[in-house]
């Protein structure tokens, strides 16, 4: 069987039937504008019915017939017709089921004396019962006033009849069936007429609800349909003009690549002609290692937005003296720029025990790098300066160059990925458009902010933020270790080159053969803990990160197992962020990308065993 749960929601109360209150002034309203038409008309007949049974009191008691019509005619029939006449009235719905109470109790209580004087005419019982029935079912009285008034004019009667006219118990016991029986039938028949139509009224209402809800649901759903189309749109014109980007990114770095490696591979093939001066040979070199470096920084920013874009950049918080990175920048760059007939400058306003800030020293080198290559690339005379000034809570730096300046609509378009790549124009030099990218990228991860103020033909001036949280410090003296102090080394050390690639195997080996005194080789990372094994007195080891059969992680691991005092250097032609952490982790004591430069190398071997380094760096390796 189902269970027809449709109308269990409604609430109301059983016995009045009446709404909470806000459902029952709306039903009010509604059941007074849909009764008021129906209840003139049950009301005028009842005034003409209960006039024209005036008719019979002459006929059937003509003894009674004055007091009778007096009853009728002045005092039921004169409250029926006020309250008709009321019912034009704007009060009138306010108080019209009061006043059908008191007309319904006038005409019920007038019937009454009639039936008491004269109870053995049953022509008044039968007015009786058309009073029940204009109360119950024509005149709109609902079902609880009409039950007050039903049961109200049985009690004057019975109240007459006992104490007034003296009716015999028999006659009234069976009057009182009759009329009892009569009012609970009225009864129950209006209250489920009421009990329907105020579930009608529900059902209506819910329908509207639900009407409403689903216009609104349409006026939602056109709406969401709009938005999403115009997202849509949106989303479809940044994916067209995304790859549209990325298209010419792409052109523009087989470009970028091509270009170094003709110069790479062109100049090595030179370099097999027979009956080259020195100084050609010299020159051919080091158009070599330019479109080598060129080459590697296209490399380099590629990797470094990938990582940007992977989440996988991190930063490492240090202290950081920018006196001394500005004027480490501003002596690495001094040479290029006046090669070019152009000056460099730079300011460093803060005394050197408040320009310590905590940060990442790196980025911040690569943010002022990055942005002088820029100046540097973009101008062809004049100057560029390179400084920061002591803001609020921060430090601006600045970089100044007099070059051909940027147009205003590309402002904001230089830092966007591969932008360099739809540049027309003087403005499209080389380079892969990702510099600026990145710097933006790594301004923002140190919490600060980049603009560029610039001006077409006059110069750019590129300014960036950071928090300023200076670290007061006493003066430091840092001791370095350079590459002329090889000479110590020389033929001093026992090295394991653990390499799986043949041409870096031969240029390590080519680079530490001045130090070594017997270079040992494996290829794997099994082989390199053999060799291990057997030579207990190795010094160093270069170890590859990825080799056959164990990587060089793991064979860290193992050689760590049976000498702890070798300095090992991890070395890794991925240079991603966290590798160095998973070197030294693994039981590495440093680690250097590839492609490995021979100054790098021999400085990070002179710290580990140069003279100043080298008890610290056993010791260490003891804890």
């Amino acid at each position: 069987m189902i269970q027809d749960t449709t109308y269990t929601s409604m609430n109301y109360n059983k016995i009045t039937l009446a709404f909470s209150e806000v459902d029952e002034q709306l039903f009010l309203k509604k059941y007074f504008s849909d009764s008021v038409f129906q209840f003139r008309i049950a009301f005028i007949l009842v005034i003409i019915l209960y006039g024209a049974f005036g008719y019979l009191d002459s006929q059937v008691i003509p003894e009674y017939s004055t007091a009778f019509h007096a009853i009728r005619f002045l005092f039921v029939i004169p409250i029926l017709l006020i309250v008709f006449l009321l019912s034009f009235t704007k009060l009138f719905q306010k108080i019209w089921q009061a006043l059908l109470l008191i007309s319904v109790i006038a005409g019920g209580f007038g019937i009454s004396i009639m039936t008491m004087f004269a109870p053995e005419n049953y022509t008044y019982y039968a007015g009786m019962m058309l009073v029940f029935s204009a109360s119950y079912f024509f005149i709109k009285l609902r079902f609880f006033f009409a039950t007050i008034a039903g049961w109200s004019i049985l009690l004057l009667y019975n109240i007459g009849a006992k104490y007034y006219t003296h009716t015999p118990d028999e006659l009234l016991i069976n009057n009182n069936f009759f009329f009892i029986s009569a009012n609970l039938i009225g009864m129950f028949a209006a209250y489920n007429i009421e009990y329907y139509t105020r579930r009608n009224f529900f059902l209506s209402q819910k329908l509207d609800n639900e009407r409403l809800l689903v216009l609104d649901a349409n006026k939602n759903l056109e709406r969401t349909v709009e938005e999403r189309t115009k997202e849509l749109l949106k989303a479809k014109e940044q994916a067209e003009e995304s790859d549209r980007l990325k298209s010419a990114f792409l052109a523009n770095m087989s470009h970028e690549i091509r270009t170094p490696m003709n110069g790479i591979l062109g100049f090595a093939e030179l370099l097999k002609e027979p009956g080259l001066t020195g100084k050609e040979q010299q020159d051919y070199i080091k158009i070599i290692e330019k479109s080598g470096a060129r080459m590697l920084n296209i490399i380099n920013d590629i990797v470094d937005i990938s990582k940007i874009e992977a989440g996988l950049m991190k930063i490492e918080i240090h202290e950081l003296n920018v006196n001394e990175q500005i004027l480490d920048i501003y002596n690495f760059f001094k040479p290029e720029v006046e090669a070019q007939g152009m000056t460099i400058s730079f300011s460093t306003p803060l005394p050197a025990k408040e320009a310590i800030l905590k940060t990442d020293r790196e980025k911040v080198y690569a943010i002022l790098t990055n942005l002088v290559k820029n100046a540097i690339k973009y101008s062809n005379t004049g100057t560029i300066e390179i400084g920061y000034k002591k803001r609020e809570c921060d430090l601006e730096f600045y970089v100044k160059d007099t070059g051909i300046g940027i147009p205003n609509d590309r402002h904001g378009a230089i830092f966007e990925r591969f932008i360099q790549a739809d540049i027309p124009g003087e403005w499209a030099q080389q380079g892969a458009g990702l510099g600026l990218s990145i710097t933006k990228a790594y301004v923002e991860m140190l919490g600060g902010k980049i603009r560029v103020e610039s001006q077409l033909g006059v110069g750019s001036t590129f300014c960036f933020t950071l928090p300023y949280n200076a670290v007061l410090t006493k003066e430091i003296v840092v001791n370095q270790f350079a590459p002329s102090d090889k000479t110590e080394l020389v033929g001093k050390l026992k090295i394991l080159i653990a390499e799986d690639d043949e041409v870096s195997e031969m240029l390590i080996g080519n680079t530490l053969k001045t130090i070594g005194k017997e270079i040992l080789k494996a290829r794997t990372g099994v082989e390199a803990v053999e060799v291990c094994k057997k030579n207990p007195d190795l010094d160093l080891v270069m170890m590859d990160i990825r080799m056959p059969d164990m990587g060089g992680y793991e064979a860290t691991r193992q050689i760590r197992k049976i000498n702890k005092e070798v300095v090992i250097i991890a070395q890794t032609a991925h240079g991603l962020y966290g590798d160095r952490e998973k070197a030294i982790e693994a039981g590495c004591n440093d680690y250097i990308a590839k492609p490995i430069n021979k100054t790098e190398l021999l400085i990070l071997i002179q710290k580990y065993f140069g003279k100043q380094s080298v008890i610290n760096s056993h010791s260490s390796l003891r804890k």
